[in-house]
């Protein structure tokens, strides 16, 4: 891993923030060209948050995000401008759909068709939240890795011990540096490490933007690996989201429930579900990445 390029890394919360904030160029054509986020290529979470922002922009009716399915292409160049270009597919009288492009170089490094929704009533259900402890009981992730501190390289501890946009409380803990065999199942408790403003679209764009961190772990705990094991190569290939919450506010943990159904194929499954601390369901997720280990 490249300890110049993580040295580099701003993933603080108002960090983040400013990357939801998008330039107009033309009516359906935004940029983004501040400061990406990631090591090797521009972190997916950013790139559909900001694919979201975009679309977004482009409505007027009083809708609410309903579900959004992304596709990673190609590599997000770290140190380029980023385009995005809103195609309005679909003006209905309930439903609003965008299909949104993000290009670099003029070539299209990911897609996502992004699905708004005007309020209707109807019947409701979810599931139970697990039976977990809550995070009034658990230490953050920092705190956990500066417990092990050992078993992270020295020139490493600067970046992992770093705050980031969101303190984490990870219920199966299992160390990145020692990876251990355990059942594809991860439970972690997640809140902003500041106030996100009062905008619908600012937290599910949050939301979104978080998403993508970690929903792969499961897919790798059965064969006692992490994303910093040696000779493994990681990349999401696709990521689906459902909103269920039009006036979701983060402003509280929230838990992420994550699992793997299978992993095979040098392609991973992951799942994830957002609860609220009452139980709510926020959002459902999924995401497919390839998982390779490299021979040579």
């Amino acid at each position: 891993m490249d300890q110049e390029k993580l040295k580099k890394i701003d993933n603080r919360f108002q960090s983040v923030l400013d990357r939801l904030s998008l330039e107009k160029l033309d009516t359906y054509l935004y940029r983004f060209k501040g400061k990406n986020a990631g090591i090797q290529r521009i972190y997916g979470g950013q790139v559909i948050a900001q694919a979201y922002i975009a679309a977004n922009s482009t409505l007027d009716e009083d809708v609410h995000l309903h579900s959004l399915h992304a596709y990673f292409l190609r590599p997000g160049v770290i140190k380029q401008p980023v385009l995005f270009s809103v195609d309005p597919i679909r003006d209905g009288r309930s439903f609003f759909t965008r299909t949104v492009k993000a290009i670099q170089n003029n070539e299209v490094i990911f897609t996502m068709s992004v699905s708004f929704h005007k309020h209707e009533e109807g019947f409701s259900h979810s599931i139970d939240m697990p039976d977990i402890p809550g995070p009034e009981e658990l230490k953050t992730e920092i705190e956990m890795r500066e417990e092990n501190i050992d078993l992270i390289p020295e020139d490493l501890r600067p970046f992992f011990l770093k705050e980031r946009e969101i303190s984490l409380k990870i219920v199966e803990w299992n160390d990145v540096f020692d990876p251990q065999k355990l059942p594809p199942v991860r439970n972690l408790w997640m809140k902003p490490n500041g106030k996100l403003p009062d905008k619908n679209e600012i937290h599910h764009a949050f939301l979104s933007y978080v998403s993508d961190s970690g929903l792969l772990a499961p897919c790798l705990y059965p064969h006692g690996l992490s994303y910093m094991s040696p000779n493994l190569m990681m990349a999401s290939l696709d990521h689906t989201m459902w909103f269920h919450k039009q006036n979701f506010r983060w402003d509280d943990w929230i838990l992420y429930s994550t699992d793997s159904p299978y992993t095979g194929n040098a392609r991973g499954l992951g799942r994830g579900t957002f609860f609220t601390r009452e139980g709510d369901v926020v959002s459902s997720v999924t995401q497919e990445g390839l998982l390779r280990i490299k021979t040579s």
